[in-house]
């Protein structure tokens, strides 16, 4: 039982190294930590704090304020052919408190309307939220394909040296027995030099692609992890009228142009209420001294009543700005129609693309066994002395090639079939919005 209990964790310890990082926790961390996230979570609170600031203007105002005022010349008024000195009828230092009040009565719908626009607002500020995330697990899942094809090229690379490593050994020894002459050692070596550089590429392009997810998950450049390979594929026979139903459906970017719209339908609503009048309750609680009715104490009074404004003559300029948010609103209305329409293009040309991978992938399957088989032809007739060692090594390089294309195939599959989710708001799943 121990026996078992040991080999459990040393095998969990080998087949999973602490340091792996998989697709989904890819995703989590990115969601979590990207910059581009973070600043659409901000933006989220930002637009929270002006819905709740337009709320405040349905309630009362409250203000108050002081004033002070020391007059220079202050003489006062001299009665001509009277003894008496001059009557001031203020101090020369004036002291002024006041508390006061106002509440909105009618505005024409305007504080209402605006306070709509804030909610539009703090509505849309999610929807671009849940479009930055999209964005950014589609790009995160890119970039770990990208790391998977790099380490398949990695290993087929070492693959081939060995390969050719394997063909010099046997041309060495048909040499020592005079099958083959000399130059074909040679030419096998000048190969397994270049399989090496070859490595060393590979392994480049390994760095490469890592340093970029660890840019999109705003990890250190040079962080180490190793990646957990997604080899299955989706077999996903739907067709471009399922797909582009969904994406007219979810995409945010239709919904983020439909709450624009509706800030527009609400912008010319806030403009007419210019043409009423603005009505308002005030009253005002004041302290004063150094005033002719508080000379020489502190004085309280009060005052209270309605004030109305009205708009007489502009020329023009409130119709004029109802008819400028009246264009607006057309134009977001056109611009929803081609946002659409690229839409379903978009989801067209990912959809075309899929089926396009889908093929690649079986052909490029088929072409590995073809290449196997023609390898092991060249073999067989080279140690018969039948072949040269630019038929074997020819025939390496395109088992090789083979393999790369179809690695190639698996992760421009894989890409195709994320994008096409992409397209059709399917990321949106993901959506975490950052508001109260």
């Amino acid at each position: 039982m121990k026996f078992l209990l040991f080999f459990f964790i040393f095998f969990s310890l080998t087949i999973f190294p602490d340091n792996l990082l998989t697709l989904p926790d890819a995703i989590r961390i990115a969601v979590k930590n990207n910059l581009g996230v973070k600043i659409a979570e901000e933006k989220i609170k930002q637009a929270y704090y002006q819905k709740k600031e337009a709320k405040t203007y349905f309630f009362p105002q409250i203000t108050s304020s002081f004033n002070y005022t020391h007059l220079g010349k202050n003489e006062g008024m001299t009665i001509p052919g009277t003894p008496f000195p001059p009557i001031k009828f203020t101090e020369d230092d004036i002291y002024t408190f006041t508390f006061s009040l106002n509440q909105p009565i009618f505005t024409g719908g305007r504080i209402k309307t605006a306070y709509e626009i804030s909610k539009e607002n703090f509505e849309n500020s999610k929807i671009q939220y849940a479009l930055e995330v999209q964005n950014l697990i589609f790009n995160v899942k890119k970039a770990y394909f990208s790391i998977l094809k790099a380490e398949k090229f990695l290993n087929t690379a070492k693959k081939y040296k060995e390969l050719l490593e394997k063909h010099l050994k046997d041309a060495k020894k048909l040499f020592t027995a005079g099958i083959v002459t000399k130059l074909d050692i040679l030419k096998t070596e000048v190969a397994v030099k270049q399989a090496e550089t070859g490595i060393i590429e590979a392994k480049n392009f390994v760095k490469i692609a890592k340093s970029n997810l660890n840019f999109i998950l705003n990890n250190p450049i040079d962080k180490e992890f190793e990646v957990e390979d997604v080899f299955e594929i989706k077999e996903d026979r739907k067709d471009y009228e399922y797909w582009r139903d969904i994406a007219l459906k979810n995409r945010p970017e239709i919904k983020s142009m439909e709450r624009v719209l509706s800030i527009c339908e609400k912008k010319i609503k806030l403009e007419k209420s210019n043409l009423y009048p603005q009505i308002y309750f005030f009253t005002n609680y004041n302290i004063e001294k150094g005033k002719q009715t508080s000379f020489g104490k502190w004085d309280k009074n009060w005052n209270t009543g309605i004030f109305l404004s009205f708009n007489i003559w502009d020329w023009g300029r409130i119709k004029d700005r109802i008819k400028e948010a009246e264009s607006e609103k057309k134009q977001i209305e056109k611009q929803l129609e081609i946002v659409k329409k690229a839409i379903e293009l978009e989801v067209k040309n990912c959809y075309l693309n899929l089926l396009s991978a889908e093929k690649k992938l079986e052909k490029n399957r088929k072409q590995i066994e073809k290449a196997e088989e023609n390898l092991r032809v060249a073999n067989l007739l080279y140690k018969e002395g039948m072949a040269t060692s630019t038929d074997v090594i020819g025939a390496t390089t395109s088992l090789i090639e083979a393999k790369n294309n179809y690695y190639t195939s698996i992760y421009e599959y894989k890409i195709a079939y994320s994008q096409l989710e992409k397209a059709t708001g399917l990321y949106t799943k993901y959506e975490k919005v950052g508001g109260k």
